[in-house]
């Protein structure tokens, strides 16, 4: 009795599980810097946009290109009490961003793209759940930032004139 209600169970389920499809998820538009580019980061509070470049474009030394990148951060205090304390902080990361041939000396692409995000802080002193969601969307914005640079490179590298 108990072989027959294991077998059929296991009969049931592996029916049900019939129609699934494993199957992983391909880029769209593959990078092909990715392990072929020097990048040089130049701005304040860099060391975050530093880590996410290097998960996107490697950290090869034989390399192709040459990408150059200027980080500028404002923020800007949007609501302000009368105890001067910040509700509403508005961030803008204006990332400008230039790929060159290594050994052409030819500018392939010039690029600014700027990314906002509005962190509203919960308490007046140091707050764990304010902090880790300001470092969460700034990593964010970082992220979709290079994506929209990535997206934006060109497949036929020619020079810009």
């Amino acid at each position: 009795m108990i072989k027959k209600t294991l077998i059929s169970l296991l009969s049931i389920i592996i029916l049900s599980c019939s129609n699934i499809d494993l199957v992983l998820k391909e880029s769209s538009s593959p990078n092909h810097l990715k392990n072929n580019v020097l990048v040089v980061v130049d701005g304040e509070e860099k060391q975050r946009l530093e880590r996410e470049l290097r998960s996107f474009f490697g950290n090869n030394k034989k390399n192709e290109y040459i990408l150059t990148v200027l980080f500028v951060e404002n923020k800007e205090n949007r609501l302000v009490k009368q105890n001067q304390v910040a509700e509403k902080i508005n961030y803008e990361l204006d990332i400008s961003y230039g790929l060159f041939y290594k050994n052409r000396e030819c500018k392939i692409l010039d690029k600014k793209i700027i990314t906002k995000f509005t962190v509203s802080p919960k308490s007046f002193g140091y707050n764990f759940g304010t902090d880790r969601s300001l470092e969460k969307l700034y990593i964010s914005s970082i992220k979709k930032n290079i994506l929209n640079f990535i997206n934006t490179v060109p497949t036929n590298t020619n020079c810009l004139k």
